[in-house]
């Protein structure tokens, strides 16, 4: 009768003792610390990697784009800036912001093209200007957004230094055939 009596008293009062609850407790809260850190380190490596999507995305693309121009130029000269380019200063050999480039065409005819640093509402800008036979100007962008970028020939090579928006530092060689 005594086994009948102790099993009917473990019915009435099952549940969990204060040491089971500790310890799910305690576990819950180590898996949510763990999770929280995971979740604070994935936040860091996407923040990272978006910091450095301009140095895999944009800077080859500019680098293409630079470098197919100043191997088919000819001759250049290094200016200020675009009005200095356009104008009649002269030129300089470092930090410049345009830089004037010149083409021998098909019948052997010289053709200018002026690659300027731009400053706008949406940051400093990289732009190719191209003069049209009317007196007027056409221009498409290069890039956009970036920090800074100057031209020098110091060393007898043309050298554009771009500034990425992060502080990146690249530079893109290239010289007149």
């Amino acid at each position: 009768m005594k086994a009948f009596s102790s099993i009917s008293s473990r019915r009435r009062f099952s549940g969990f003792t204060l040491m089971e609850m500790s310890l799910a407790l305690g576990l819950m809260v180590m898996l949510g610390s763990t999770l929280v850190a995971m979740l604070q380190q994935h936040l860091t490596f996407m923040g990272l990697a978006q910091k450095q999507s301009f140095l895999a995305e944009e800077a080859p693309k500019i680098g293409n784009i630079l470098g197919r121009i100043f191997q088919q130029a000819d001759h250049y000269f290094i200016y200020t800036d675009l009005e200095a380019a356009r104008g009649g200063t002269p030129p300089v050999l470092t930090d410049g912001g345009a830089v004037r480039l010149f083409f021998k065409g098909a019948t052997q005819d010289v053709e200018e093209r002026i690659i300027a640093t731009e400053v706008g509402t949406t940051g400093v800008s990289l732009r190719f200007h191209v003069p049209q036979e009317d007196g007027t100007t056409t221009s498409w962008l290069i890039c956009q957004g970036v920090g800074n970028v100057t031209f020098r020939a110091d060393e007898g090579i043309l050298i554009a230094n771009l500034t990425g928006p992060n502080g990146e530092e690249i530079s893109y060689c290239g010289g007149a055939r």
